[in-house]
């Protein structure tokens, strides 16, 4: 754990940098700072601590109970006289006749993008100043500063003076290899299903997974992983504001030209296909009016494939402000690491409508990555209003697939509809169908213009209101319940009672479904069921 990330640090240390860098989550702390000290006792390099909290300098050691810190009084004596400079520090490391490492930790918030704030901005430009001085004044001493936290984010002004060092998520490999060390009765099997489980978070992440699912009693393998996976979509819900699921078992009605691309896709992952250059998509976008199955069509996709799906609404990043790009560096390098998995930018166009710097700087952070990365992670996104997207955005190269998601034909709603009364009614189950021909057109006609999302919350109204005519308000258990069956009356209720978005706001819908015909290609194909429109008397 983190020897990568410290042979880097004396990588750069060697080279005679005075400064550097280091990116590393707050739970990997106490095992970076461990690892970095053992190996200064290896070096006979003294280390110290400072952190901004307490501004006392500690001089660490490592013993067999772990980490070890001292304060070191010739500091102290200085910084009592000194108090009213927060950053006292900087002056007596360069001046001291101490030598080694010293770790800064909690500088960063200074030393990142521009501020209005006055106070603040020259409090920001003493210590970046403070920092060039030290780097000169100590180039022929024995002395590094290194800057720690969980955002080493630096101005363009100092990031040529400083390079950074990020703590990348650790690799299967060494998930596994640490797994042997905690779970030493575990077979390479079982160790390997477990560090699957854990992809995507950092080994302290793991520890606490581990410890928390075997607290107090023992559990299966099995059992193992599958709590760790729970532990892990818990805490991404937490961090990074995304579902993480496993791929579903997911039916849809139409869009049989997006399934087959679906199909190809995963043709594309094989061996055979990578000895031929062939790659999946960069990007595949979605355009259509809201509630047409975008989001099912994400999902469809994981089944498909059998690659988890990552859903994220790409709005919502613009709520976390300057920590926006740092928040997004971080989940782009989390999907780089899972490697074969879906990602998901779920209402991927309102991102954009701000049209502001904010929105820019997301995308080009977007983009590049796009661009750039070799793992193999197909991104899917969804738009209502293509307009809104940049127009470097929708070129080949980075959404190299765009799908027209529209208001779904006779066929395919006859199919919708079948897929939501089998959760209620057992008629509909294992192909089985409850209502007659002229009955299925009598009903489409009615729902003519209604999406997927509304033909589910018909069929939702109509199973609630057969299951009030059935039962009174007070009904005992029963030992065996009895089929519940929706009527076709019940369904044409349920529709009356709803005003579809297509006919309510009937100008902006023809107008997405206008944009995406020009832009994307069709997803379903010519509507050939019994039920077409061609076969539908809309006037009976």
């Amino acid at each position: 754990m983190n020897n990568q990330l410290i042979k880097q640090v004396f990588g750069l240390i060697k080279l005679n940098n005075k400064l550097i860098a280091v990116e590393s989550p707050l739970q990997e702390r106490i095992k970076f700072l461990t690892n970095l000290t053992c190996q200064c006792q290896r070096l006979d390099i003294n280390c110290y601590l400072w952190t901004l909290e307490d501004d006392v300098l500690h001089q660490l050691s490592t013993n067999e109970e772990g980490l070890t810190l001292q304060s070191v009084d010739q500091y102290q004596a200085i910084a009592k006289s000194r108090r009213e400079h927060y950053f006292e520090i900087l002056r007596f490391w360069k001046t001291t006749d101490l030598e080694g490492i010293l770790i800064l930790e909690g500088i960063f918030p200074w030393l990142g993008s521009a501020t209005t704030d006055p106070d603040f901005f020259l409090t920001a430009e003493w210590i970046k100043s403070a920092l060039m001085n030290l780097k000169l004044y100590n180039c022929n001493a024995n002395k590094t500063a290194i800057l720690l936290g969980s955002n080493a984010s630096l101005s363009s002004d100092i990031a040529p003076e400083v390079p950074t060092v990020i703590q990348k998520l650790p690799t299967t490999l060494e998930i596994s290899s640490y797994l042997s060390q905690i779970l030493p009765g575990y077979s390479r099997s079982d160790i390997h299903a477990t560090a699957i489980a854990g992809m995507g978070m950092y080994l302290a992440d793991i520890d606490y997974g581990i410890r928390q699912a075997i607290a107090n009693h023992e559990i299966t393998p099995d059992e193992l992983v599958e709590r760790l996976s729970t532990y892990k979509i818990e805490l991404f819900k937490r961090i990074y504001n995304i579902q993480f699921l496993q791929p579903p078992s997911t039916a849809i009605g139409g869009l049989e030209l997006m399934q087959e691309a679906f199909k190809t896709y995963k043709r594309l992952l094989t061996t055979l296909a990578k000895a031929y250059n062939l790659r999946l998509p960069k990007g595949i976008l979605l355009i259509g009016p809201p509630g047409t199955g975008k989001s099912y069509s994400a999902k469809a996709c994981s089944a498909q494939l059998g690659l988890p799906l990552i859903i994220l609404e790409w709005g919502s990043f613009r709520s976390y402000g300057n920590l926006a790009e740092y928040k997004l560096k971080n989940l782009l390098a989390l999907v780089d690491r899972i490697n074969r998995v879906i990602l998901y930018l779920d209402d991927f166009d309102k991102g954009f409508a701000g049209d502001d710097d904010l929105s820019k700087r997301l995308a080009g952070m977007l983009l590049t990555w796009m661009q750039d990365r070799t793992s193999e992670v197909l991104i899917i996104a969804s738009a209502n209003n293509i307009e809104w997207l940049p127009p470097e955005l929708t070129r080949s190269g980075r959404f190299d697939e765009i799908f027209k998601v529209d208001l779904p034909n006779y066929g395919e709603r006859h199919s919708i509809f079948k897929i939501h009364l089998a959760k209620f009614d057992a008629r509909f189950r294992n192909g089985g169908d409850g209502y007659t021909e002229q009955e299925w057109k009598r009903l489409l006609k009615a729902t003519q213009r209604c999406v997927g999302a509304e033909i589910q919350a018909i069929v939702e109204r109509a199973a609630v209101s057969s299951f009030c005519q059935m039962f009174g308000d007070d009904v005992s258990p029963l030992q065996e319940l009895p089929s519940l069956e929706i009527t076709l009356s019940a369904l044409l209720a349920a529709r009356q009672s709803m005003n579809p978005l297509s006919i309510r706001e009937a100008d902006r819908v023809e107008s997405m479904r206008n944009i995406a015909a020009l832009q994307g290609q069709p997803s379903s194909p010519i509507d050939s069921s019994i039920y077409s429109l061609g076969n539908v008397d809309i006037f009976g």
